[in-house]
């Protein structure tokens, strides 16, 4: 379960990050838009950062 919910939002960690790019391209990095895109992936990168630590700690 935990490996699937990792291999899930790695999935949609590497979506986000090519829509940003793509936006970014449009719109310019300074654009709300692409600010809030990257932010929102930032909190997704953390968390897969945080569950890969726990199972590093649990192994």
């Amino acid at each position: 379960m935990i490996l699937k919910n990792v291999i899930d939002l790695r999935k949609n960690i590497t979506k986000h990050q090519e829509d940003m790019h793509e936006l970014a391209n449009y719109k310019g990095i300074a654009h709300p838009d692409v600010i809030k895109a990257s932010q929102q992936l930032n909190k997704e990168i953390v968390r897969l950062q945080k569950i890969i630590q726990e199972i590093r700690f649990f192994s």
